[in-house]
């Protein structure tokens, strides 16, 4: 098979793992246990029968003492990585008697990650929720399909749901049912146009060359790949914002938004600062820890940053999903605490999503810092 792409697309994922789903667009198949070729040795990909790369059944009641919900995409699902040593695994390891359900969706959008909680929230019992945001997502929102391979390998487009916010913030949800994946070559589709295209024929340009040539580039230029964090204005942002705001307004648990940068943050080949302020600034608005990912990722030596991604492939390595696990699980320990206190029915400070006081002096002094220490924003205001 193919290496992946740099957005994450790989050649070969959808016409091997995917089905069709009419309100999703695709989930994965499900039963599956197969071995999947790649630059890392090959990887094991075992599915549920809910189609979600989890080891796990999703049953109505919780298996173990305590159960945490994980919604994410490919750097969630794991791409890349066997099922057993990705980042939700390695929080499970960490967590005394509690289950982790993966409910990552390769190539998907926070909007798709949105309805794939919706489906499930109502029916199965839970104690916390960890929304992992790639923050790549900001583009994957606004698009109604994406580029994959079907079975034959030819090139197709697969459409998504999508939702349109209005001028008071409220979203619609369109694209339902969603319409089956098409051949490229199909005249009865118009092509897809816009930035967003024009974006992904600049990194399919980009990535023929190599990975050498692409970082070369990336460290001269410093160029921002997601410039759609620059202003809380951007209509993306706008979306991605609403978006998180409608979900954190549904959770009857404690959560964490743990946002998740791409390798040029992670490497500092280009500025987060934006996306921090923008995600602090949702943290003002919702009832909801948002947790940044990167200040444990930074933490691993800067000249051995790159071993957190591999050589052709953008996803996280296993290195890389060990650090999180370990750094994650340390931030959800506390609210699986203030979940047990609503089932014992008592509510008093059990939705802030905000750790205690030993996990803060953590995060606000650098020199006690460890995995799990990274920043931190809450607000104890009531979600809109």
């Amino acid at each position: 098979m193919n290496a992946h792409k740099q957005d994450g697309e790989a050649p070969g994922l959808h016409r091997r793992l995917m089905r069709y789903d009419p309100i999703l667009g695709y989930r994965f198949a499900p039963g599956l246990k197969l071995r999947i070729p790649h630059e890392g040795g090959g990887y094991l990909v075992k599915t549920n029968r809910d189609g979600f790369r989890c080891d796990h059944q999703v049953t109505p009641r919780k298996q173990t003492a305590h159960r945490v919900l994980v919604f994410g995409d490919s750097y969630t699902a794991g791409d890349g990585v066997s099922n057993g040593k990705r980042y939700t695994d390695v929080m499970e390891q960490q967590l005394n008697d509690t289950e982790v359900l993966n409910f990552g969706l390769s190539g998907s959008g926070t909007d798709q990650q949105y309805l794939v909680f919706q489906q499930y929230a109502d029916q199965i019992d839970y104690d916390a929720v960890v929304i992992s945001v790639l923050v790549e997502n900001i583009q994957r929102n606004v698009v109604r399909e994406r580029g994959w391979a079907d079975r034959a390998g030819e090139a197709i487009r697969v459409p998504k749901p999508w939702f349109e916010l209005s001028d008071d913030n409220g979203l619609t949800l369109k694209g339902i049912p969603v319409p089956q994946p098409y051949s490229e070559n199909d005249l009865s589709h118009p092509p897809g146009g816009g930035m967003a295209s024009l974006r992904s024929n600049l990194r399919k340009m980009v990535n023929k060359i190599g990975p050498d040539f692409k970082d070369l580039c990336q460290r001269i230029t410093r160029f921002q790949p997601l410039p759609e964090y620059n202003a809380a204005s951007n209509d993306g942002w706008r979306l991605m914002q609403a978006i998180l705001e409608k979900w954190v307004s549904e959770l009857p648990v404690p959560a964490v938004i743990a946002v998740m940068p791409v390798y040029q943050y992670v490497e500092e080949t280009a500025s987060y600062k934006n996306i921090r302020k923008r995600f602090d600034e949702l943290a003002q608005s919702v009832d909801v820890l948002v947790y940044h990912v990167i200040d444990d990722l930074q933490r691993y030596p800067a000249g051995q940053r790159r071993q957190l991604r591999f050589r052709m492939d953008c996803h996280y390595t296993p290195t890389a999903h060990d650090l999180m696990g370990r750094a994650l699980a340390k931030v959800v320990a506390p609210l699986i605490r203030a979940g047990v206190q609503i089932e014992n029915g008592s509510t008093s400070g059990a939705m802030s999503g905000i750790v205690d006081e030993r996990q803060i002096s953590r995060y606000s002094d650098p020199g006690k810092q460890e995995p799990g220490g990274g920043r931190p924003s809450s607000s104890q205001g009531v979600a809109t």
